[in-house]
């Protein structure tokens, strides 16, 4: 996604042609350096040294490049994320729309917000001893074994384990379902 050396002094001769300024060897691994912290591309980058000088004549360097490559991108995720918005209105105004509050339709609804998020998951518990009820904790059957906070400002509270009890493994291995 980095520009190479020869692209920033093509956004570079542009730059001089609008300001007439020189423009070394400094200049260009300043610009270079920028373009890769900020990930411009090529086409980008042209594009926001044309709108600077045809909306502010000023001095241009790497940071106003890289504020309205942002800001373009800014715009278009905007512009992406209304239109996305006005079709699922559309979808929930045309009474094609399932509102039901479905477990597996929320649960995909929340893995989607998490996948975009970028959230990382707990793995899950799939250990067998899971489908009994814990005679240690008392734990339902699908619950997590628990244990209790017996001292502090915490003290009563349950906490679930990431293991379970030995005891319930047992009742597991018995059969007492």
């Amino acid at each position: 996604m980095s520009l190479t050396q020869n692209e920033i002094v093509g956004v570079l001769k542009v730059a001089t042609a609008y300001d007439g300024r020189q423009r070394g060897e400094a200049d260009v691994a300043a610009w270079l350096d920028s373009a890769a912290r900020a990930g411009w591309t090529y086409p980008e980058a042209l594009e926001a040294v044309k709108d600077h000088f045809a909306f502010d004549g000023s001095w241009i360097g790497p940071a106003v490049v890289t504020k309205r490559i942002q800001a373009r991108r800014d715009a278009a995720e905007r512009a992406r994320l209304a239109e996305l918005c006005a079709a699922k209105r559309a979808e929930l105004e045309s009474g094609d729309a399932d509102h039901t509050a479905d477990p597996d339709r929320v649960r995909s609804v929340v893995e989607a917000v998490a996948d975009r998020l970028g959230w990382q998951r707990k793995p899950k518990r799939t250990h067998a001893a899971l489908a009994v009820a814990c005679p240690h904790c008392q734990a339902a059957p699908g619950r997590p074994c628990a244990r209790v906070i017996r001292r502090g400002h915490r003290a009563g509270e349950f906490v679930p384990l990431s293991t379970v009890h030995d005891s319930r493994v047992g009742a597991f291995q018995n059969g007492d379902r």
